[in-house]
């Protein structure tokens, strides 16, 4: 058999400034993802090897980062792994340029011409030593890689991958700002920098595996997902996607996952495309995700472009659905509630009701599923495998059938009886503050009988340990885990006043709950002292509420 690879290793600058033609990343590659913690330790690994070997004794030294793939096609070099090392040493060599320009323009101009790009005479135009993809390249190419003037205006940061870039430069841009006012700047300044440029060109280096063989890049690509790289499945589908699309539709496919990656900020578009394929789809395990989509797509013969508009439009939906943003105020407020109780598990359902259905049906819907959420998983504390499959199944179902009403019978068929559900509020502990916060919330809505008081801001409104989180010495009952999160003991309070009396005994909150214009909080206020037994009470009274709160709607 031939040899399809060859390796071969070499120093990062050499890597830069001999490949040709340059290094491009492909389509379907990750943008940049570095943060901070991945380029702090970039930093620290260079800056602590170059202090260990001060002076020459770096001269016969190296400091290996890893292997990089790449496919020659003739035209470029096609980068399939180390993207974010590469893009990374880049974003620090145009730091190191625009520092040593303060005392040598000429240094800072040879960084750039054999570092960074290429200029041609002829053309008097420049090209890159390293292309990032389509959704990065221009970003990436204004921010780092052309020369900087005076009074230059930053290019807007679109995606979070663009965030992230201008936040590793900025990193850079106080490491060095630091170390050059530690140097007074001038010469003893410019030396280091020319020192640490010498030791990320001359002396970090990889193996550079490399092949001519296009046609089989695709395969390396998947491989190396398998084997732990890393790789994921928004980059794995764009990969496929792009692999089996015409030459005329692949400009239009790129511009639909740059809509889909731009909900990044917002929305994970990983968790996304799972939840878009349970919405279809019904029940699959993470892990197996890219390899079911691929099955369905290349045994249905489904069309990129049309698959790729269809994920662009639901991804819209998406982000308004995770942000809880609707123009319908009930609606609003139910996409708050499912928010505020972290219920991933139920987006799936929510996004087939939010393709098929109209608002009366959505509400009617997603108060089915906050309900059966309330009963099964807040206090029923069952197991949340078995809420899954019957929503996940529910989504598919509404999604092909457009039955509401079997749909809610399903739902209600999972969910613990309203006996069984008022018996165990009666007893039930709330842990995660966000989803107390929200059972709070309706208790006191029910109370009223009126919505006049918003409590839902975390900043504003907070849950508040009757008997406190963590008492004072002294002050800690025998029975302190048992009682402590009993929603019977939580309750509302303003952020102002909470933090006023955090850990004290009851009886210096009770004047501080007088304050307040939540029922649930100023009614504490008629009571001498706080024990077991007023939670047990209090709890009682809770679980009537309840009962007529979260119940199926006839």
């Amino acid at each position: 058999m031939p040899d399809q690879y060859n390796a071969k290793k070499m120093p990062i600058g050499e890597l830069l400034s001999t490949t040709s033609p340059n290094i491009g990343v492909p389509e379907w590659q990750r943008n940049y993802s570095w943060d901070t913690q991945q380029v702090e330790t970039f930093w620290q690994d260079l800056t602590a090897f170059s202090e260990h070997y001060p002076g020459d004794n770096v001269n016969d030294q190296e400091y290996f980062l890893g292997s990089i793939v790449i496919v020659n096609n003739g035209a470029q070099h096609i980068l399939l792994d180390g993207q974010q090392r590469l893009a990374t040493a880049t974003i620090l060599l145009s730091v190191i340029r625009d520092f040593m320009k303060e005392y040598r323009g000429d240094a800072a101009t040879r960084t750039q011409q054999k570092y960074i790009s290429d200029y041609d005479d002829a053309a008097a135009t420049n090209s890159f030593k390293l292309t990032l993809n389509r959704y990065d390249a221009e970003f990436f190419r204004r921010e780092i890689q052309e020369e900087r003037v005076a009074d230059q205006l930053e290019p807007e940061a679109q995606l979070a991958s663009h965030r992230l870039i201008r936040k590793a430069r900025k990193f850079f841009l106080n490491k060095f700002e630091e170390k050059y006012h530690l140097q007074g700047r001038g010469k003893p300044a410019f030396d280091w920098a020319l020192r640490l440029r010498q030791v990320l060109t001359d002396h970090v280096s990889v193996v550079a595996v490399t092949s001519t063989d296009e046609d089989n890049a695709a395969g390396v690509f998947e491989t190396l997902n398998d084997r732990g790289i890393g790789l994921s499945t928004p980059d794995l589908l764009r990969n496929l996607l792009l692999r089996r699309a015409t030459e005329a539709t692949r400009e239009q496919i790129i511009d639909c996952w740059k809509s889909i990656l731009e909900i990044e900020e917002d929305a994970n578009v990983e968790v996304f495309l799972r939840h878009y394929w349970l919405s279809h789809n019904g029940d699959v395990k993470t892990r197996s995700l890219y390899r079911e989509i691929k099955q369905s797509l290349t045994t249905q013969n489904t069309d990129s472009l049309e698959f790729s508009r269809n994920l662009e439009q639901e991804a819209n939906t998406y982000l308004e659905i995770v942000t809880a943003r609707d123009s319908d105020p009930d609606l609003q407020k139910l996409l708050q509630s499912i928010r505020m109780l972290g219920a991933q598990s139920l987006i799936p359902a929510v996004l087939s009701a939010y393709a098929v259905g109209d608002p009366e049906q959505k509400k009617r819907f997603l108060w089915a599923l906050i309900t059966l959420y309330v009963r099964h998983n807040v206090i029923g504390g069952l197991e949340n495998s078995k809420l899954e499959t019957v929503v996940f199944t529910v989504a598919r179902t509404i999604r092909h059938t457009h039955d509401f009403q079997a749909g809610i019978m399903a739902l209600r068929d999972l969910a613990p009886s309203g006996e069984s559900f008022r018996d165990r509020f009666k007893t039930a502990q709330v842990t995660r503050r966000d989803s107390a916060r929200y059972m709070l919330r309706e208790l006191e809505h029910a109370k009223r009988k009126t919505q006049e008081v918003a409590v839902e801001t975390p900043d504003r409104v907070h849950v508040e340990h009757i008997y406190p989180l963590e008492p004072q010495e002294g002050q800690r009952w025998a029975n302190h885990n048992s009682e402590v999160n009993r929603l019977g003991n939580l309750t509302l309070l303003s952020a102002r006043l909470n933090q006023q009396i955090r850990n004290s005994p009851f009886t210096i909150k009770r004047p501080y709950y007088e304050q307040s214009d939540i029922l649930l909080t100023s009614e504490l206020r008629e009571l001498e002292s706080w024990d077991a037994e007023h939670i047990e009470s209090r709890q009682e009274m809770m679980s009537g509420l309840a009962a007529g709160i979260w119940k199926f709607l006839d």
